[in-house]
């Protein structure tokens, strides 16, 4: 397993009260560890999370994380809106990564990250906001709706800096678990969001999944967001000191 903290990277000491970016990341064990390293926004207790919900939006419980919320009204949108708009919002997201290099130079990375999101940021709200409206105009007419939230597109290219391809590379960036869903249906199934390999190799994929998409386009409105702000990692160096990493 190769750290993503590398040579290679620059870092930037940052307090916390520095700036919160569009997309932040942190492995989740550093989080639980120090939970400071998110801008200040958490305080350490054991085995949980700490902090003030009227500053951010945690997605999940004292149990677990959650990445689906289920609305029925447009008074549910509405109250989901104003939470989603009015603070950062901290997500747990799985990523992985694999590489292999001639000459032979591995790099493997699979591991859950803690995903801050500032969805007040001009680079983030604009687009959020015009698919909760559009949301709202599928509710009050009686329809089905799912907005997706889609951060692995920013993963992938945050992995693809944090492990630039060599001369000779084959690389795999696997599908990564880095969604949010806000429905009154349900979230598409997993399965059949794969990539254009799958019809030459997988023949009953090719003739299924046309299937499931006609018939889920029918039955719901699916509303895809795909953030592509540069993602900042943060970490904490030995000397308590909180640091960005970047390229």
């Amino acid at each position: 397993m190769l750290s993503l903290a590398r040579d290679l990277v620059k870092v930037r000491s940052k307090g916390d009260d520095s700036e919160i970016k569009p997309l932040t990341v942190c492995f989740w064990s550093d989080l639980m560890s120090n939970p400071a390293v998110m801008y200040g926004l958490f305080s350490p207790k054991p085995r949980r999370l700490d902090y003030d919900p009227n500053k951010v939006k945690v997605m999940g419980t004292k149990n677990g994380m959650i990445n689906q919320i289920n609305i029925r009204t447009v008074e549910d949108l509405d109250s989901i809106q104003e939470e989603l708009l009015g603070m950062p919002l901290l997500l747990r997201v799985h990523a992985q990564f694999e590489q292999q290099n001639v000459p032979a130079n591995d790099q493997k990375f699979e591991g859950d990250l803690a995903l801050l999101v500032d969805t007040s940021h001009p680079m983030i709200r604009p687009e959020l906001e015009e698919a909760l409206e559009r949301a709202r105009r599928i509710l009050q007419a009686r329809g089905k709706v799912c907005i997706q939230l889609d951060f692995g597109p920013a993963i992938d290219q945050w992995l693809r800096t944090t492990y630039p391809k060599g001369c000779c590379t084959l690389g795999n960036l696997k599908p990564h678990k880095a969604r949010l869903f806000i429905t009154n249906y349900s979230k598409p199934t997993a399965c059949f969001d794969c990539t254009t390999l799958w019809h030459i190799f997988f023949l009953c994929w090719t003739f299924s999944a046309p299937c499931y998409k006609a018939y889920r386009t029918c039955k719901c409105t699916d509303i895809i967001i795909r953030p592509t702000t540069p993602i900042v990692r943060r970490t904490t160096l030995p000397s308590g000191k909180v640091v960005e990493i970047t390229r």
